[in-house]
């Protein structure tokens, strides 16, 4: 039986407020902030931090809709282009 569109997307706000109240737990603003200059982290953190983002894209992966199949515009050979 397939998810309703309002389940998946409130597990995407879910996951959003997990990570949310997490960086706002003790150092873990600063930590980031030293994560994304290329210093160095404590590996609990990380591994948390990771934890945490990857559980966020995969509820947002979820809750995308199936993408069309991709269409090759077919060109106007030896036709002007439309000027609207």
């Amino acid at each position: 039986m397939p998810v309703s569109t309002h389940t998946l997307l409130q597990h995407v706000q879910d996951r959003t407020t997990d990570l949310r109240r997490w960086l706002d737990t003790g150092d873990n603003t600063t930590a980031l902030t030293a994560y994304l200059r290329d210093e160095p982290v404590d590996h609990r953190w990380l591994t948390t931090y990771k934890r945490l983002t990857h559980d966020l894209l995969r509820a947002v992966d979820h809750a995308r809709s199936p993408r069309a199949p991709h269409k090759t515009p077919i060109p106007n050979v030896g036709r002007p282009p439309d000027r609207r």
